[in-house]
């Protein structure tokens, strides 16, 4: 397969547009920034021009070269948690970097880094990311197997590479340009499950309640619209190691995560005296990463156990 890759990337560099298998379906590409390699994918796909093309890159810093700068929550609520994957995030764009035909004349670039060795492999390669179309001519069905290429669309590119696309679905497209975000297209992957600008739901943000001051038991629960939900676990031989695993499996259990914390509730005491310790270092290290904060206490600022 690696002589296939390099043979694939020669044809890339010399201008041409290659076939090749994705996480989410065969994709048809060429260099971003080769104008007639741009031009040519176009004529052979009879895409019209008034429409963008995505674009796969094999990083988050290799993305940033082509995009204005990315916002902090696309980057916390997005890209981490999404990338690699079947996620095309819609992003302002550097339009001296991008050929005004990729972008459509538009000030925006749909962006993606999948999660499929034979793509990164040829990006990593090139040095550059690659556009990423479906590998159909406009209007036609997306193929998902080798099999579903048009044989005639075969013939009309350089080089096709074989392989296996892995979800068989296509990506889901986010553009986050707007406010509130908008979902262009539900996909592979489903993002409605978390507060940011795209999505004003109230149940997304919780208040993170932790209760170790009891000697026999553990209690770590969330508070969603004003109604609590408190799971249990019995000290054992584990002890103080249960409690971070009992908060990622109530965050899992309502479909939220860590970032859905907008506030810490923690019992300082008095109570067992390495319990409390346990629940307030947990809670004060969340309050510094998460930047929220805890008690009374403004984000950021220590709380201290209550012994008397």
């Amino acid at each position: 397969m690696d002589e296939k890759i390099n043979k694939a990337i020669d044809v890339l560099k010399r201008g041409g547009v290659v076939i090749f298998p994705t996480d989410t379906a065969f994709g048809i590409g060429c260099c971003i920034n080769n104008k007639s390699a741009v031009e040519k994918l176009f004529k052979i796909r009879k895409r019209q021009e008034t429409k963008p093309v995505p674009v796969l890159v094999d990083s988050m810093e290799m993305a940033k070269k082509y995009l204005m700068p990315v916002p902090e929550e696309v980057v916390d609520k997005l890209i981490r948690p999404y990338w690699p994957g079947a996620l095309t995030i819609v992003l302002k764009c550097k339009v001296s970097k991008v050929l005004n035909l990729v972008r459509a004349g538009g000030e925006t670039l749909g962006v993606r880094m999948p999660n499929h060795p034979v793509p990164i492999s040829l990006i990593k390669g090139l040095g550059v990311p690659i556009l990423g179309s479906s590998a159909n001519f406009s209007g036609e069905n997306t193929p998902y197997e080798f099999k579903d290429l048009n044989p005639k669309l075969i013939k009309m590119v350089d080089y096709v590479l074989p392989g296996q696309s892995l979800a068989n679905k296509a990506s889901t497209i986010i553009d986050c340009t707007k406010t509130p975000w908008k979902i262009l297209r539900e996909g592979a992957i489903q993002i409605s499950n978390f507060q940011s600008p795209t999505f004003n739901n109230s149940k997304n943000k919780a208040i993170l309640l932790i209760d170790t001051a009891d000697n026999k038991e553990i209690r770590v629960g969330l508070k969603i619209d004003g109604k609590e939900y408190v799971d249990h676990q019995v000290i054992d031989f584990r002890k103080a190691q249960v409690v971070l695993p009992m908060i990622d499996k109530i965050l899992k259990k309502h479909k939220l995560n860590i970032k859905n914390i907008k506030k810490i509730e923690v019992n300082q005491g008095p109570g067992s005296f390495t319990g409390i310790r346990v629940g307030i270092s947990v809670a004060n290290v969340l309050s510094f990463v998460l930047k929220i904060p805890v008690n009374s206490q403004r984000a950021k600022k220590y709380v201290a156990p209550k012994y008397i």
